[in-house]
């Protein structure tokens, strides 16, 4: 995976991922092997630095080192792995991707602990029962009747159209919950969503940043974190279609960010910065190796590129705490038509923004 680092490296400034964040990341991605999409988690305030690494395990992807299954968390993500080539399997029916993502907070493990994220296909919607089963499956055991009771209402009480997008066990850490994110809420939805499920706060400070939010952004996806309690800590994913180029709400959003002291200046432009492509021909030197037999094939007819976008930003919001704002950067490789890019006509639209997770 670190080749593939290497490639987009440049285009990363240090105020939003810092020397030390990047050697952190590096050190993983060279006992990673290399995957097609990948996104670093981005801490927008001043004085943090944190920036988290999240890989997508698609059905494409290379094998993992033996040495990983010594560890639980990667025997779960292997029995549902496994799962996704069963055809009678609920995995293989309803999980569309797997997502690993790495806390990079602390020393990283000669093993390390991924957080395990499973998109939910949007042909298919989840009922409660498979939702118990896939948070027991990722805990590996049966959840608690508090447990349960908990997921069956954040099910049952979901709006017309919402649907869970991404269900996610945070493994590297010691929290006993699992991570649900919906899609397809209307801001305005939201707070009385929320109420249903039991969470309170006293002061109307959710319903102003979410009239706030509805301005700047195309939709918004919502995630909470349940177990024996539904954590009050929730999550606002906000998803703009276009890249900054085309869309000048992500500087809107970004300037409203600054003003409320959720962002540095510094980390606003080194995200504008990062959106783009990078091409073989201006860096071949560093082009990954694995990629020369899909150029060779290919030929002149395909260019072997890696794209950059921004795919998101997240407000983390917490009664009676401070507000928190992160970034979350794709990038990704793949082989584009020759001639689009001849005639200039080529453009990053590939839209991982129901897949990319938080």
């Amino acid at each position: 995976m670190d080749d593939y680092l290497k490639v987009v490296i440049p285009h990363l400034k240090p105020e939003l991922v810092t020397p030390d964040a990047l050697s952190h990341i590096r050190t993983l991605a060279q006992i990673l092997p290399p995957f097609a999409t990948a996104l670093f988690e981005c801490r927008l305030g001043s004085d943090q630095s944190r920036v988290d690494f999240q890989v997508n395990f698609s059905y494409l992807s290379p094998s993992l080192p033996e040495t990983f299954l010594t560890h639980s968390a990667w025997q779960v993500f292997q029995e549902i792995n496994q799962e996704r080539t069963e055809l009678k399997s609920y995995v293989y029916q309803r999980v569309k991707d797997i997502w690993l993502e790495f806390d990079l907070d602390k020393h990283l493990s000669e093993v390390p602990v991924p957080c395990i994220f499973l998109a939910i296909n949007e042909q298919t919607v989840c009922n409660s029962q498979e939702v118990i089963e896939i948070a027991s499956k990722l805990l590996q055991h049966p959840v608690s009747s508090s447990f349960e009771s908990n997921l069956r209402l954040i099910i049952d009480c979901l709006p017309v159209r919402a649907e869970i997008s991404h269900i996610g066990a945070m493994l590297s850490r010691s929290a006993q919950a699992v991570r649900i994110n919906i899609r397809k809420i209307d801001p305005e939805q939201v707070l009385d969503y929320l109420m249903q499920i039991g969470w309170t706060d006293s002061s109307n400070t959710l319903q102003l940043l979410l009239s706030d939010l509805s301005k700047f952004v195309d939709y918004v996806r919502l995630t909470c974190d349940v177990g024996d309690t539904i954590s009050p800590q929730i999550g606002l994913e906000c998803f703009l279609q276009k890249q900054p180029k085309n869309e000048l709400r992500w500087q809107l959003f970004l300037d409203y960010l600054v003003e409320k002291g959720l962002c540095t200046p510094a980390k606003q432009n080194a995200l504008l910065a990062w959106p783009g492509l990078s091409q073989k021909a201006s860096q071949p030197d560093i082009w990954p190796h694995n990629l020369n037999s899909g150029d060779m094939l290919l030929g002149s007819r395909a260019f072997s590129i890696f794209g950059r976008t921004l795919n998101h930003l997240k407000i983390v919001y917490k009664p009676d705490s401070l507000l928190e704002a992160k970034a979350y950067l794709a990038f990704f490789h793949d082989w584009f038509d020759a001639d689009l890019l001849n005639r200039g006509n080529l453009q990053i639209s590939k839209d991982y923004s129901e897949q990319l997770v938080c």
